[in-house]
Formats: C-alpha cells, structure tokens, sequence
C-alpha cells in the first residue's frame, strides 16, 4: 500500500503537482502583479514596456506565458507594462512634394490623410504647403495626417470675350494661362474671328498655369429682315431693332421733314446679320 501510495504521488507531482497557473495580473500595477505572482510561487522575470492606447501608464499589458497557463512552480513570468499611447510629433513637410511627405509620414509612424490644394505665391506648384495638424502638433501613432498641397499663385482670368483670338491669346499667356481653341466656331453676336467663349470664366481666381480653352465666333446669326418700306419711320425703326438691327435714318434734303419709309440698304425678306445696321430712305 506505501509502494502505491509512493508511486501514485510521484506520477501527481510528474503530471501536476509541480506546475501552477499565473494568476491574472492584467491591467494591474507593477508592485501588484510582483506580490500576486510571488503568492502563487512564481518569480518575475523580465519587465518590459509597451505602448498601449487603452491601458494606463504603469499597468501591466501582459505576460508571458499568459493568463492561466501552467508554468512550473518557481518558474519566472515576464511581465510588460504600458507606457502609454505611442505619441509622435507631425513633422514639417513644408516644400516635400507628395509622394516624399506621404513617405515620410509612413516613417514617423503617421498615415497620410485627404490631400487637398490652395494657392500659394511662395510654394511650388504641386508641393506641401503645410499639414492639418500643422508640424509639431503632437498625435498618437497611426493617426492620419492631411495634406495641403500648392496649386500655384492665384491668376484672376481675363474678360477676352470680343477680342481678336491672337490678341487674346496674348493676354491670357502674359497672365500666366495655357490656351487652347476650340476646333470649331460659333454663331454668336460677336464679329467672326473674336472670342465667343472662354472655358475659365472671367474675374474667377484660378491656378497659374490653368487652361483656357478658347471658342471664336464665325460671325452672328442670321436674321430676316423686316420688310418696312411704306411705313412710318416709327414703326420701321421699332420693328427692325426688335428683330435685332441698328437703323441708320437717310433723309436727305427732301427728306428732311417727311415720316414715310422710301428705301431700305437690305431689301425685307432677306437676310442679315443680326446687330448689322439698316439704313432706311426718308420722303
């Protein structure tokens, strides 16, 4: 009975009677975790720290091995406190262009956030301006950072709208614009060869180096012409500017003081441009 008594003893300390289990020490103060690990038989080993946004300063985040594993009586347990979340200063990415500032965010230990773009006479086009929060603001690890970026110097469009296509041109490069024209014309009130439409709209401030794409005018519309021979110069000169003509009065000497309509320069039932003038023949 001794022998089997003997012999069932030494298979329990073999199988389990020199293992314990670390007693859970988690979120616990260093002098904590040491007393309670020492209570149940256990050395601590290795103190370590961590970053960590959710336990405080101080506290244990965790050991090894875990929480409840068996580890041999007397065995050390490591444990590892918090210090706190990982704070990093955003640096000054001033002048980077945008790859390298996304870089060197990575590097910091930072994520690149919305990139958006202002003007600015100092910063070229296409480089970092500045951040959101600006450089030396400080931000736990991870935290995404905004991107402003340069769309250049503001240029206030010019008003071209009537201009000779060259001469407009002109003015648009000499305020820092790129110009284009368009392939085709238009019918506008405008003269054939000037400006009809321009892209970008005027007084608008827009980006040093922005396109503006040009629309020239293949002259105005044409318009029927009334037919006003026989009336009063009244009534002929309000229907020919109601369908869009000047009237130029011709009296002559025998016209001087007469109220009828003798001739009309374009002939009623034709054609004009509209905006042309009529001259109109008093008796």
């Amino acid at each position: 009975m001794l022998l089997a008594l003997g012999v069932g003893a030494g298979v329990w300390y073999i199988n389990s009677g020199q293992f314990t289990k670390v007693p859970a020490v988690l979120d616990k103060t260093e002098a904590q975790a040491r007393k309670r690990i020492e209570d149940a038989g256990l050395e601590v080993g290795a103190v370590r720290k961590a970053n960590s946004d959710t336990v405080r300063i101080g506290r244990v985040i965790s050991t090894d091995p875990g929480t409840g594993e068996r580890i041999r009586a007397n065995d050390s347990v490591t444990l590892t406190l918090s210090k706190g979340p990982d704070i990093v200063r955003v640096p000054d990415l001033k002048g980077f262009v945008l790859d390298k500032a996304k870089e060197r965010l990575e590097r910091e230990g930072l994520a690149a956030g919305m990139v958006t773009k202002a003007f600015s006479d100092e910063v070229t086009v296409g480089n970092v301006i500045g951040t959101k929060p600006a450089a030396g603001t400080e931000r736990r690890g991870g935290s995404a950072i905004a991107i402003v970026v340069s769309k250049g110097r503001p240029v206030e469009v010019p008003d071209v709208l009537g201009e000779d296509l060259e001469d407009a041109r002109q003015e648009l490069e000499e305020a820092g614009l790129t110009v284009e024209v368009a392939t085709g014309r238009v019918t506008a009130d405008y003269e054939a060869g000037q400006v009809a439409e321009q892209s970008l709209e005027p007084g608008k401030n827009v980006a040093e180096g922005d396109t503006v794409e040009l629309t020239v005018s293949k002259g105005p519309p044409l318009v029927e012409v009334p037919d006003v021979v026989g009336d009063s110069v009244d009534d002929a000169k309000q229907a020919l500017e109601e369908a869009g003509f000047e009237v130029e009065e011709d009296r002559g000497l025998l016209g001087l003081f007469g109220d009828t309509v003798k001739s009309q320069s374009v002939e009623g039932g034709e054609t004009a441009p509209k905006g042309s003038k009529i001259k109109i023949q008093i008796r």
